[in-house]
């Protein structure tokens, strides 16, 4: 009986997980887009990736990882450093980590959500890469 029990919780543990699962995925920042509505207090900033598909993971509600659209929070008290990473991915074709909200599947099938954690993924050594001078390999005379 005990072994059962075990069996049945893992399995909710499983199940729960999948429902609440947040889209974390990884990639190039490939459009910044602004909308600033002064009007109705309407301002955002919403971005596209360019995504490493090896590295992606999606809600089971995304309805295309390719196509997410992620809104920057410019509420929160860090959004200053978040925009400035994913400025720098867009300008300098660094890849980021972004991770969404965890209760993205809450209202269905989506293809928005919110950036809740953002950070540079291998920048140091892609900039060391980029930095290296090419060596020659043969005698070309």
């Amino acid at each position: 009986m005990k072994k059962t029990g075990i069996v049945i919780l893992l399995a909710l543990t499983a199940a729960s997980f999948q429902t609440f699962a947040a889209n974390d995925v990884y990639g190039t920042v490939s459009e910044i887009n602004h909308r600033s509505n002064s009007a109705q207090n309407d301002h955002s900033v919403y971005i596209r990736l360019a995504l490493s598909e090896a590295a992606t993971s999606t809600a089971q509600c995304a309805q295309s990882a390719a196509n997410l659209i992620w809104h920057l929070d410019l509420t929160s008290p860090v959004a200053n450093y978040q925009y400035e990473l994913l400025k720098t991915s867009y300008k300098e074709q660094l890849p980021v980590r972004i991770i969404g909200q965890a209760d993205v599947c809450a209202n269905g099938p989506t293809d928005y959500d919110t950036i809740i954690e953002i950070s540079p993924w291998s920048w140091p050594s892609i900039i060391e890469q980029r930095n290296l001078t090419p060596q020659v390999t043969g005698n070309f005379l």
